[in-house]
């Protein structure tokens, strides 16, 4: 697992990691061009997890996109960025995702601790 990604409030850690894809789905890959790229090593192939922890380490939320093909990998980090400095793309849904669960989770935690 290797660190892309990382940004740190008062309260919480928001962190991307990415893992080597070894089992990724090339079904669209119609030239087999992706194929010999992934072969040679022109290509990586990755799996992208985003987490919402506290300071302490605990999970909060989780999302991930698998099947990620990239020359470079930091590509799928910075190739979505908008005009204004904005991620956008795969990237900025995974961070709204983990972000989405994080909130439930201290939503259903709060309303078990007045229960």
């Amino acid at each position: 697992m290797c660190e892309m990604y990382t940004f740190k409030t008062r309260r919480f850690i928001v962190r991307a990691t990415i893992e080597p894809d070894n089992d990724v789905d090339l079904s669209w890959d119609d030239t087999g061009e992706i194929a010999k790229g992934l072969n040679s090593g022109l290509y990586a192939a990755f799996n992208t997890t985003v987490t919402v922890e506290t300071r302490n380490g605990q999970e909060l939320g989780r999302d991930t996109i698998c099947g990620s093909v990239y020359e470079n990998p930091a590509d799928f980090f910075s190739e979505h960025r908008g005009s204004r400095g904005k991620w956008g793309s795969y990237f900025a849904d995974l961070v709204r995702g983990a972000i989405s669960q994080a909130r439930k989770h201290e939503t259903e935690r709060a309303e078990h601790a007045n229960n």
